[in-house]
């Protein structure tokens, strides 16, 4: 044995010496781990489902140099994140401005070569985080009838297996087992409901863009304790009653494929109104923050227990289809509302929308504080 200790004794010097290189090439300029600091993507910071990268030295440096300005607006809607270590939290919106956490300020020019990494990164984040954007033929195929597959829901993270049945313009659905229809129920807080949930479809190796709804309803095969049911829907998907793309499903599937921040730019008044009766209906303030700038984000922030009182609102009219606000910064549109409050009841009101915007190049956006007062 002892002729084979000098061979050992080596073997042990060289694998510390290459553990130490190891460690201190783990350490950046700035005397800290590199390996701590980590972009993160999270839809909501609720959620258990979180993707990550680290975070390269150029934007490390730019973030650690930046010139930090004092904001008095919250933080823009974003689901992506920089944790340069444990003590240092920093929001990325969709224009590459960093904003800490925990003080109202924001690095609001960065280098050029940080925004192109920025820029670069993001892509890559989002591509790892969201579902492909595909549509109900490709859909259609790729999920036949009979066939089982994960339903992942982008808010809480949560997850539950499903088999397709049926459906011709969507994907009609049912929970496997017993225990997924438990999990489904807990992800709609312990109440079966029409409301629309951005997911994320997974078979085999792919990852879809999708939306539901969680309302059993017509019929169903499984023993599984749904009684019913389900539908999931895809890009071009449409509804049985309408025959038409509904809305609410297109937003959840932006959402799911990680397009719903930049998709706000593009917004028409008439979908505005849509986006804001859906997140007020649904308590989804990250898609109503998105569509509000930023004064009308502070009154939000303010205002979020009076909205959260409102346990139902739909639309009740057609919204205009022109485009007679093409070259117009403000643009007004009534549409008749149901509203339901558990504490004073059902009523239907006309409800006027004053939608603006700065400039024709700028999106549009509506006035919160004019649309509480209505409500």
């Amino acid at each position: 044995m002892n002729r084979f200790y000098p061979y050992v004794l080596k073997i042990a010097v060289i694998s510390l010496f290459l553990l130490s290189l190891s460690i201190s090439g783990n350490v950046s300029a700035f005397g800290e781990k590199e390996e701590t600091a980590r972009y993160f993507a999270q839809t909501s910071l609720d959620s258990q489902y979180i993707s990550e990268m680290p975070v390269p030295k150029a934007v490390i440096k730019a973030i650690k140099k930046g010139e930090w300005v004092e904001i008095s607006h919250p933080v823009p809607p974003t689901d992506v994140y920089i944790n340069l270590d444990k003590d240092n939290k920093y929001a990325i919106d969709h224009q590459m401005n960093i904003y800490d956490l925990r003080e109202n300020k924001a690095i609001l020019e960065l280098p050029d070569k940080a925004v192109h990494q920025l820029t670069k990164d993001m892509k890559k984040l989002y591509k790892i985080h969201y579902g492909d954007l595909i549509t109900w033929n490709e859909a259609n195929s790729a999920l036949p009838r009979y066939s089982s597959f994960t339903v992942l829901d982008l808010d809480t993270g949560r997850t539950f297996e499903v088999q397709r049945r049926a459906g011709s313009y969507h994907a009609d659905v049912q929970p496997l087992t017993n225990e997924d229809t438990k999990i489904m129920k807990e992800i709609y807080r312990g109440t079966w409901s029409w409301d629309r949930r951005a997911i994320l479809i997974l078979s085999q190796d792919h990852k879809y863009a999708a939306s539901m709804h969680g309302m059993p309803h017509g019929k169903g095969a499984l023993q599984n304790g749904f009684p019913g049911h389900f539908c999931i829907h895809f890009q071009d998907s449409i509804t049985h009653k309408s025959r038409k793309m509904d809305h609410a499903h297109s937003i959840m599937i932006k959402k799911a494929a990680g397009e719903w921040l930049d998709h706000t730019e593009k917004l028409s008044p008439a979908e505005i109104v849509d986006a804001t009766v859906l997140s007020i209906h649904q308590h989804d303030w990250f898609i109503l923050a998105s569509v509000l700038d930023d004064k009308n984000r502070v009154l939000l922030k303010e205002k979020v227990k009076f909205l959260e009182e409102i346990d139902l609102v739909k639309r009740l009219s057609d919204l205009p289809t022109d485009r007679d606000y093409d070259t117009k910064l403000y643009y007004p549109i009534t549409v008749k509302l149901y509203i339901h409050r558990d504490k004073t009841g059902t009523e239907s009101r006309q409800v006027t929308f004053q939608l603006y915007r700065g400039s024709i190049e700028e999106p549009w956006t509506v006035d919160l504080d004019n649309l509480i007062q209505q409500l």
